[in-house]
């Protein structure tokens, strides 16, 4: 979970963001232009520096997440009341509802985790701009201050929307590969 919401989720923001011609998130800057080189001219690979690093802290804030909604015990990933025989008959007699039903514990623990995370990665971030402007600010107070909350708002956005993604659909799955008969009685 932690690679995943590390590299996986912000190397899919930037592609996102390439395919849609939209402007880098401001986490994206490549290391050169720090040194005043532009930033149009840096090399290829050159952001691939700033999204490990901003992956980390996003890895931070899912881990606490997890560790919260205690998405580490084997309920967390694997099916309730899943009927896997050798015959693959019962498995699609199944009706759709108790398809789902088998997932509860999954989404319970993914949402719980995701809603700690959430919450961590707007207080990190309303702290970030508290030590930027050295004061608490709000929208109204002038035009860089608007513009910068706004930056940091869709960044936000975009950050718990690309994790909730990746971490999700892995999430079900791994849930989906650990409840087969074989992988359920193997100790990881």
């Amino acid at each position: 979970d932690v690679l995943l919401s590390q590299i996986v989720a912000p190397t899919f923001q930037l592609y996102w963001v390439f395919a849609a011609h939209a402007p880098l998130p401001s986490w994206a800057r490549p290391i050169s232009s720090y040194f005043g080189e532009a930033a149009e001219l840096a090399p290829r690979g050159s952001l691939f520096a700033p999204t490990l690093i901003h992956g980390a802290g996003l890895a931070v804030c899912w881990l606490a997440g997890a560790l919260a909604a205690k998405s580490f015990e084997r309920d967390a990933f694997t099916l309730t009341n899943n009927n896997y025989d050798d015959d693959e008959s019962s498995v699609s007699s199944l009706s759709i509802g108790e398809k789902i039903k088998q997932y509860d514990t999954v989404l319970l623990r993914l949402f719980q985790a995701g809603a700690f995370a959430c919450g961590i990665l707007i207080v990190s971030t309303q702290l970030d701009l508290l030590l930027e402007f050295k004061r608490y600010v709000q929208f109204g107070e002038s035009e860089e201050t608007d513009f910068r909350l706004l930056v940091a708002s869709v960044e936000v956005i975009n950050d718990i929307v690309f994790e909730a993604l990746v971490i999700s659909s892995w999430r079900l799955i791994h849930a989906n590969f650990m409840s087969t008969p074989i992988n359920r009685s193997r100790r990881f």
